[in-house]
Protein backbone atom coordinates (compact mmCIF):
# COMPACT_ATOMS: atom_id res chain seq x y z
CA UNK A 1 0.00 0.00 0.00
CA UNK A 2 1.06 3.34 -0.70
CA UNK A 3 2.09 5.68 2.02
CA UNK A 4 -0.60 7.95 2.83
CA UNK A 5 2.33 10.97 3.59
CA UNK A 6 3.02 10.55 -0.59
CA UNK A 7 -0.41 12.02 -1.82
CA UNK A 8 -1.45 14.58 -3.23
CA UNK A 9 -4.44 17.09 -1.57
CA UNK A 10 -6.96 15.63 -3.72
CA UNK A 11 -5.44 12.08 -2.96
CA UNK A 12 -5.98 12.63 0.67
CA UNK A 13 -9.52 11.66 0.61
CA UNK A 14 -9.06 8.43 -1.60
CA UNK A 15 -6.12 7.50 1.23
CA UNK A 16 -8.18 8.67 4.23
CA UNK A 17 -11.15 6.62 3.39
CA UNK A 18 -13.57 9.99 3.29
CA UNK A 19 -16.18 10.92 0.89
CA UNK A 20 -16.17 14.37 -1.30
CA UNK A 21 -17.96 16.26 -3.01
CA UNK A 22 -17.30 17.70 -6.37
CA UNK A 23 -14.70 20.37 -6.85
CA UNK A 24 -16.39 24.20 -6.69
CA UNK A 25 -15.55 27.34 -6.17
CA UNK A 26 -16.11 28.93 -2.36
CA UNK A 27 -15.75 32.33 -1.38
CA UNK A 28 -13.05 33.19 0.26
CA UNK A 29 -14.62 34.80 3.00
CA UNK A 30 -16.31 31.51 3.99
CA UNK A 31 -13.32 30.11 4.93
CA UNK A 32 -11.30 29.85 8.29
CA UNK A 33 -7.87 28.38 8.80
CA UNK A 34 -7.69 25.22 10.91
CA UNK A 35 -6.63 26.64 14.67
CA UNK A 36 -5.19 23.17 15.18
CA UNK A 37 -3.28 23.55 11.91
CA UNK A 38 0.27 21.32 12.45
CA UNK A 39 2.31 23.72 10.70
CA UNK A 40 3.61 26.36 13.20
CA UNK A 41 6.91 28.25 12.12
CA UNK A 42 6.42 30.10 8.15
CA UNK A 43 2.51 29.94 7.87
CA UNK A 44 2.40 33.53 6.66
CA UNK A 45 5.67 33.10 4.20
CA UNK A 46 3.75 32.70 1.34
CA UNK A 47 5.06 35.52 -1.00
CA UNK A 48 6.48 32.73 -3.26
CA UNK A 49 3.35 30.66 -3.73
CA UNK A 50 1.37 34.29 -4.76
CA UNK A 51 3.64 34.68 -7.54
CA UNK A 52 3.19 31.21 -8.80
CA UNK A 53 -0.74 31.57 -8.34
CA UNK A 54 -0.91 35.35 -9.80
CA UNK A 55 0.85 33.84 -13.17
CA UNK A 56 -0.52 30.52 -13.28
CA UNK A 57 -3.70 30.77 -11.20
CA UNK A 58 -4.65 27.86 -8.56
CA UNK A 59 -3.23 23.88 -9.99
CA UNK A 60 -4.64 22.46 -7.17
CA UNK A 61 -7.63 22.93 -4.53
CA UNK A 62 -7.75 23.18 -1.19
CA UNK A 63 -9.62 20.72 0.87
CA UNK A 64 -12.14 22.02 3.50
CA UNK A 65 -14.38 20.22 5.67
CA UNK A 66 -17.75 22.32 6.94
CA UNK A 67 -17.55 24.23 10.31
CA UNK A 68 -21.44 25.45 11.10
CA UNK A 69 -21.47 28.02 8.51
CA UNK A 70 -18.16 28.18 7.62
CA UNK A 71 -15.61 26.32 5.91
CA UNK A 72 -12.39 24.87 7.64
CA UNK A 73 -9.55 24.11 5.75
CA UNK A 74 -7.85 20.42 5.59
CA UNK A 75 -5.08 20.99 3.44
CA UNK A 76 -4.06 24.32 1.50
CA UNK A 77 -3.45 26.92 4.05
CA UNK A 78 -0.86 28.74 2.31
CA UNK A 79 -2.83 28.49 -0.93
CA UNK A 80 -5.54 29.84 0.93
CA UNK A 81 -3.40 33.21 2.25
CA UNK A 82 -2.16 33.64 -0.85
CA UNK A 83 -5.51 33.80 -2.58
CA UNK A 84 -6.05 36.55 -0.22
CA UNK A 85 -3.43 38.41 -0.41
CA UNK A 86 -4.21 37.71 -4.19
CA UNK A 87 -7.99 39.48 -3.66
CA UNK A 88 -9.81 36.66 -5.01
CA UNK A 89 -13.20 36.42 -4.02
CA UNK A 90 -13.70 32.87 -4.87
CA UNK A 91 -10.78 29.77 -4.20
CA UNK A 92 -11.53 26.34 -5.71
CA UNK A 93 -11.88 23.62 -2.92
CA UNK A 94 -12.63 19.85 -2.18
CA UNK A 95 -15.18 19.41 0.79
CA UNK A 96 -14.91 16.35 2.75
CA UNK A 97 -16.75 15.02 5.34
CA UNK A 98 -14.14 13.21 7.32
CA UNK A 99 -14.30 13.48 10.87
CA UNK A 100 -12.27 16.23 13.08
CA UNK A 101 -10.11 13.57 14.44
CA UNK A 102 -9.67 11.93 10.83
CA UNK A 103 -8.66 15.64 8.96
CA UNK A 104 -6.21 16.55 11.76
CA UNK A 105 -4.58 13.55 10.08
CA UNK A 106 -5.12 14.47 6.75
CA UNK A 107 -3.40 17.98 7.56
CA UNK A 108 -0.51 16.51 8.97
CA UNK A 109 0.03 13.85 6.16
CA UNK A 110 -0.38 16.75 3.24
CA UNK A 111 1.94 18.98 5.09
CA UNK A 112 4.48 16.17 5.56
CA UNK A 113 3.95 14.90 1.63
CA UNK A 114 5.07 18.44 1.18
CA UNK A 115 7.74 18.40 3.23
CA UNK A 116 6.81 21.95 4.97
CA UNK A 117 7.17 20.82 8.51
CA UNK A 118 10.01 20.64 10.58
CA UNK A 119 10.85 17.62 12.76
CA UNK A 120 9.85 20.02 15.72
CA UNK A 121 6.06 20.21 14.45
CA UNK A 122 6.03 16.89 13.40
CA UNK A 123 6.67 15.62 16.82
CA UNK A 124 4.19 18.20 18.28
CA UNK A 125 1.68 16.32 16.13
CA UNK A 126 2.59 12.97 16.91
CA UNK A 127 2.40 14.07 20.53
CA UNK A 128 -0.98 15.47 19.99
CA UNK A 129 -2.38 12.11 18.12
CA UNK A 130 -0.44 9.77 20.88
CA UNK A 131 -1.63 12.00 23.70
CA UNK A 132 -4.60 13.42 23.07
CA UNK A 133 -6.28 10.87 20.66
CA UNK A 134 -4.99 7.74 21.99
CA UNK A 135 -3.08 6.89 18.86
CA UNK A 136 -0.42 4.14 19.07
CA UNK A 137 3.00 4.55 17.78
CA UNK A 138 2.59 2.11 15.35
CA UNK A 139 -0.37 3.90 14.28
CA UNK A 140 0.84 7.40 13.71
CA UNK A 141 3.98 5.98 11.87
CA UNK A 142 1.79 4.03 9.34
CA UNK A 143 -0.06 7.46 8.70
CA UNK A 144 3.53 8.84 7.99
CA UNK A 145 5.27 6.03 6.65
CA UNK A 146 7.87 6.63 9.43
CA UNK A 147 9.48 3.48 11.67
CA UNK A 148 7.67 3.50 15.37
CA UNK A 149 11.57 4.38 16.10
CA UNK A 150 11.22 7.38 14.74
CA UNK A 151 8.25 8.61 15.78
CA UNK A 152 9.18 8.09 19.33
CA UNK A 153 12.33 9.99 18.38
CA UNK A 154 10.57 12.61 16.91
CA UNK A 155 7.97 12.60 19.72
CA UNK A 156 10.99 13.22 22.30
CA UNK A 157 11.97 16.34 20.63
CA UNK A 158 8.81 18.18 21.28
CA UNK A 159 9.70 18.62 24.50
CA UNK A 160 11.08 21.70 22.95
CA UNK A 161 9.11 24.93 23.90
CA UNK A 162 8.51 26.84 20.44
CA UNK A 163 10.34 29.74 21.77
CA UNK A 164 13.93 27.15 21.67
CA UNK A 165 13.46 26.32 18.30
CA UNK A 166 12.32 29.84 16.98
CA UNK A 167 15.84 31.21 18.39
CA UNK A 168 17.45 28.08 16.45
CA UNK A 169 15.90 29.10 13.63
CA UNK A 170 16.29 32.97 14.14
CA UNK A 171 20.46 31.99 14.84
CA UNK A 172 20.48 30.43 11.06
CA UNK A 173 20.80 26.71 11.91
CA UNK A 174 18.76 24.47 10.50
CA UNK A 175 15.52 22.56 12.58
CA UNK A 176 17.61 18.94 11.92
CA UNK A 177 16.89 16.25 13.85
CA UNK A 178 20.41 16.01 14.73
CA UNK A 179 20.46 20.09 16.09
CA UNK A 180 16.84 19.73 17.49
CA UNK A 181 18.22 16.82 19.83
CA UNK A 182 21.27 18.69 20.74
CA UNK A 183 19.47 21.31 21.64
CA UNK A 184 16.76 19.45 24.03
CA UNK A 185 19.84 17.79 25.73
CA UNK A 186 20.85 21.04 26.63
CA UNK A 187 18.11 22.41 27.57
CA UNK A 188 17.39 19.20 29.61
CA UNK A 189 21.41 19.67 31.06
CA UNK A 190 21.98 16.44 29.19
CA UNK A 191 25.38 15.08 27.22
CA UNK A 192 28.53 17.36 27.34
CA UNK A 193 28.90 16.47 31.09
CA UNK A 194 32.18 16.79 32.67
CA UNK A 195 33.10 13.12 33.76
CA UNK A 196 34.57 13.28 37.31
CA UNK A 197 38.27 12.40 37.31
CA UNK A 198 38.55 8.62 38.12
CA UNK A 199 40.04 7.87 41.53
CA UNK A 200 43.04 6.21 41.81
CA UNK A 201 42.40 2.97 43.71
CA UNK A 202 44.77 2.10 46.47
CA UNK A 203 47.13 0.11 46.23
CA UNK A 204 46.53 -3.69 46.88
CA UNK A 205 49.57 -6.12 47.64
CA UNK A 206 48.79 -9.90 47.80
CA UNK A 207 50.51 -12.40 49.96
CA UNK A 208 50.43 -15.53 47.51
CA UNK A 209 53.55 -17.72 49.63
CA UNK A 210 51.40 -19.63 51.29
CA UNK A 211 49.30 -20.71 47.85
CA UNK A 212 50.19 -24.17 46.60
CA UNK A 213 52.60 -23.62 43.37
CA UNK A 214 50.15 -24.85 41.19
CA UNK A 215 47.47 -22.71 42.37
CA UNK A 216 49.41 -19.84 42.62
CA UNK A 217 50.42 -20.11 38.96
CA UNK A 218 46.77 -20.27 37.61
CA UNK A 219 45.99 -17.29 39.82
CA UNK A 220 48.58 -15.54 38.25
CA UNK A 221 47.64 -16.52 34.51
CA UNK A 222 43.51 -15.37 35.18
CA UNK A 223 45.17 -12.20 36.64
CA UNK A 224 47.36 -11.20 34.05
CA UNK A 225 44.40 -12.08 31.65
CA UNK A 226 42.31 -9.79 33.57
CA UNK A 227 44.91 -6.79 33.79
CA UNK A 228 45.56 -7.22 29.58
CA UNK A 229 41.81 -6.76 29.04
CA UNK A 230 40.91 -3.97 31.66
CA UNK A 231 44.34 -1.98 31.72
CA UNK A 232 45.17 -2.68 34.91
CA UNK A 233 48.47 -1.83 36.10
Amino acid sequence: MAKRAEFAGMDLLTAFGGEESSRKEISVGDIQPNPEQPRIFGREEVSDLTESMRRLGLIEPIVVRRAGKKFQIVAGERRYQAAKILGWKSIAAVETDASEDRCYEMALAENEKRKSLNPWEVGRAIQYLRKEKKKTAEEVAKLLGYTERYVKQLSSIARLDQKSVGDLLRSGREASVKNLETLLKKKEGRGGETISPRKVPDRVILDLKSLPSKTKDLFLRDLSTLKKKYGIR
